[in-house]
């Protein structure tokens, strides 16, 4: 008596999901032969047709597998969205929140009150400047608190479209339109200018030390001191001769001599450490006037602050 022939199969073992990409094993391509010659197409219906049938059983034997594998795959991309944009908020608030400083009692004003002096190009170096004044300032050990005065006209309008977000900054630095004889008693100031002999060697306490902020590539000789005589204003500058190796007038700019006042606590009062920390190595000479060796190299300009454009100090 002959073998009955076998029932038409239609089902076939559930199929475990394998990762996306990985190549069936030998033993497992063999397995698919064998099963393949044990099928008997049923009667009435095409082998593409009965291929697709076997598709969707195989579907819905295993799609809860890959609905599993599926929610767990988008829990962990929440879970890593969280995190990520947790982090992102801690950053923010960290950029923003201004760090524990040491008090002092001086006070810097940066006199912005020569807008008509300058050149489009110089409105936007000194708007550079005046941002680089507030992440010095941000960084800072000391607090120097700093007051912009005169801020109005082109340099306001300047802030305005590409520097908005000043409103947000937070820290002691303060824009106002005012001049900077509204802001403070005249006879606690100090305007720090090169055109004068009379040379400074600490920061008085209870004093407001004015830097001329403008950038006119020394176009405009003796501007601030200028000022600060009709003013009654008292002059004064940085001792740079006795640290930096120029030729000329001793002139900065506005960000260096702000970041030269703040080194200048974290220093001790140390000059010499607080040049050699703010200025270009190349510039800078020991009290007993030993040149250093200059280096070859040339020292990178910044965007912000343009070797040639400078500020009186």
């Amino acid at each position: 008596m002959s073998d009955p022939t076998p029932e038409p199969t239609t089902n076939t073992p559930p199929v475990v999901p394998k990762p996306r990409g990985q190549k069936p094993t030998p033993e497992e391509i063999e397995e698919r032969r064998k099963l393949k010659k044990l099928q008997v197409l049923p009667e009435g219906i095409s082998r593409k047709e009965w291929k697709r049938q076997q598709k969707r059983e195989r579907w819905e034997e295993s799609k809860e597998k890959y609905q599993e594998i599926n929610r767990e795959k988008k829990r962990l991309a929440r879970q890593r969205k969280r995190i990520r944009l947790q982090e992102d908020e801690e950053l923010r608030l960290a950029k923003r929140k201004p760090t524990k400083k040491i008090e002092t009692d001086v006070k810097v004003i940066i006199d912005c009150d020569f807008d008509e002096l300058m050149l489009d190009k110089e409105i936007v170096s000194l708007s550079n400047q005046l941002k680089h004044c507030y992440s010095i300032m941000r960084r800072a050990t000391f607090n120097l608190p700093v007051t912009v005065t005169s801020f109005n006209k082109r340099l306001k309008d300047r802030f305005e479209e590409s520097l908005s977000d000043y409103h947000l900054w937070v820290g002691n630095m303060e824009f106002t339109d005012k001049s900077l004889t509204e802001v403070g008693d005249i006879n606690q100031m100090v305007y720090l200018t090169a055109d004068t002999e009379e040379e400074i060697t600490k920061l008085e306490p209870n004093h407001t030390y004015i830097i001329g902020g403008i950038v006119d590539k020394n176009r405009h000789k003796h501007l601030c001191y200028k000022k600060a005589k009709e003013l009654g204003i008292k002059v004064a500058r940085l001792p740079i001769g006795k640290y930096i190796e120029v030729n000329g007038r001793h002139v900065l700019v506005t960000s260096h001599v702000y970041e030269l006042l703040c080194k200048l606590y974290e220093t001790g009062g140390d000059w010499e450490q607080a040049f050699n920390k703010v200025l270009p190595p190349r510039k800078i000479r020991h009290k007993d006037d030993t040149p250093t060796v200059e280096s070859e190299s040339k020292e990178p300009e910044s965007e912000e602050e343009p070797e040639s454009d400078k500020e009186e100090a």
